[in-house]
């Protein structure tokens, strides 16, 4: 009797254990979608490589030089914050089975056709508030000046990526600066939202211990805590700001 007994929940723990390691488990979906996580990541991060290179290899100096090629390493970042906004809202629909990574790079592709025009007036606006920067860093306003266009730029450029990504079809350069700026007049609050998470994100990248493994999987919950904000506070997205009442 005890020695069936034992068999018996043998193998009922053996049959959990089964359910829990199969291929269509829970846990096989959580640990495909962080691969996900992980994928797209690495990926946005590849978009940057110029820009790191670049911090690595030049860094901040207030020369024509340095200052023209900081400007030029971020024209990648345009494309790539569209292309991470679309691969993150499918891991948000469909978790781990999204195929995120090729929907970013397929994105990325067609973002460096749609929206050339943001990566160089975000490349423009770079190379302006360098040369503010360097030659008048001195100065209390100057400084103060700089800090609030960098983040009303950013702001702006992130409008336009999201309203981009939400889109069927990415509509012309005017439509979607309007529209951008139509959602920034009017969810100010969604907008601040943005630049909380974009602020932490990167001040927790400076954390001594955690922040070089939290660098692979960043982007891709930074881009996921942007789709939740927008959700949450009930952001209108480019069909309906196209036409204002």
């Amino acid at each position: 009797m005890t020695v069936s007994n034992t068999s018996s929940r043998t193998a009922g723990v053996a049959a959990r254990m089964r359910a829990i390691l199969a291929l269509d488990s829970p846990v096989a979906g959580t640990a495909l979608a962080i691969f996900q996580y992980f994928v797209v990541s690495v990926s946005f991060l590849g978009c940057l490589g110029p820009a790191l290179v670049f911090t690595a290899l030049v860094g901040w100096q207030s020369t024509h030089l340095a200052i023209w090629l900081g400007a030029a390493a971020l024209l990648p970042l345009a494309p790539a914050t569209y292309a991470l906004l679309r691969s993150t809202r499918r891991l948000l629909a469909e978790r781990g089975e999204a195929r995120a990574g090729r929907l970013f790079w397929s994105s990325f592709a067609s973002g460096c056709r749609t929206l050339a025009w943001v990566a160089i007036a975000a490349s423009a606006v770079v190379l302006l508030l360098a040369y503010d920067f360097a030659l008048f860093g001195r100065s209390d306003a100057m400084l103060l000046f700089v800090a609030a266009s960098g983040a009303g730029s950013l702001a702006f450029f992130i409008a336009v990526s999201v309203l981009a990504a939400a889109a069927k079809d990415v509509p012309g350069a005017v439509a979607l600066a309007t529209a951008a700026a139509t959602v920034i007049a009017r969810r100010p609050h969604v907008v601040l939202s943005w630049l909380l998470l974009t602020g932490s994100g990167a001040a927790a990248l400076a954390l001594p211990v955690v922040g070089p493994p939290l660098a692979l999987f960043l982007p891709a919950l930074l881009g996921v805590g942007i789709h939740v904000c927008n959700d949450a506070l009930r952001l209108p997205l480019i069909d309906e700001t196209r036409h204002t009442p």
